[in-house]
Formats: C-alpha cells, structure tokens, sequence
C-alpha cells in the first residue's frame, strides 16, 4: 500500500508543478502591450502575408485551457488507480480460488 501512495503523491507533485511554473513566468504587461494586437502596422496600413491576406498571431499561451488539462490528468489518475484497484480485488480472488482448490 505505501508505494502505492509514493507513486500517486509523485503524480500530483509532477501535476502540480506545470501549474505552478505557469503562473510564475508570466510576462509583465509592457511586454505583453508591446506587440501589436491588431493586423495593422504602427503606421495604419495592414500587414500581409504570403498570400496578401492580414497576418494573424495567435496568443502565445495556453492559461485559457489548463482547466482541459487539469481535468485530462485527474481522469487518467483515476483510471490508473481504477486498474489498481480492480488488479489487487482479482489478485485476492485469485488466492481464495487457489485456497479453495487446494482443500
């Protein structure tokens, strides 16, 4: 039973840690007010791309989405535990079949 804890203890640790760095290494809001927002230079005419259509930049982060994250890495917790779960329960079973056969 205890490693079992270890592992798990060691998943949330490793689940939280991405969570954490994120909001740390955010960046202050002149660098964020410093690139252009909309598709048009400074001077008013719209910048294109290869193709003559306005460039867009997406957003370079992904803080909109952590709680898909979050909810991904809670699920794939509980079905791993779901599989320990049920592996120990036939383990058991297994035993008293073998008990029962033997006698």
């Amino acid at each position: 039973m205890r490693p079992i804890r270890i592992v798990l203890l060691a998943l949330f640790a490793l689940l939280g840690a991405p969570a954490a760095a994120g909001f740390a290494a955010q960046a202050p809001a002149s660098v964020e007010s410093a690139a252009p927002t909309s598709p048009q230079s400074a001077a008013g005419a719209p910048q294109s791309g290869a193709a003559g259509l306005p460039r867009y930049t997406p957003p370079r982060t992904l803080r909109a989405y952590t709680h898909v994250f979050v909810a991904f890495a809670v699920a794939w917790v509980l079905l791993f535990g779901y599989v320990v779960f049920l592996a120990r329960k036939f383990r058991r079973v297994e035993e008293q079949v073998d008990a029962l056969a033997r006698s």
